[in-house]
């Protein structure tokens, strides 16, 4: 009942990918499936960064999905995009 969409911040192609990824979810998952949009790399230097986190804030809310960005080398809220998650999905079963 849940998935991260995980994206590289610092390419661009990866970000790009993120429209079939959310497709193909939307088609062969659950209707109430959430799904937050994870910014992976968050510790890369500016120079690096292709893609905003203004431009893949304002991708989620245009989804409606949920958006962290993450270091999985730093442990940079890692755990908190699997709590969030996990919390939403607590929310939808509780219903």
């Amino acid at each position: 009942m849940g998935a991260l969409l995980v994206y590289d911040v610092s390419s661009y192609k990866t970000f790009e990918s993120v429209d079939t990824w959310l497709a193909e979810l939307r088609e062969h998952a659950d209707v109430n499936i959430v799904v937050m949009l994870v910014g992976n790399k968050c510790d890369k230097p500016d120079h690096q960064r292709e893609v905003s986190t203004e431009e893949a804030r304002a991708y989620a809310e245009e989804n409606k999905l949920g958006f962290i960005e993450t270091s999985a080398m730093e442990g940079t809220n890692v755990s908190e995009a699997f709590t969030e998650v996990l919390e939403e999905i607590q929310v939808i079963l509780d219903r």
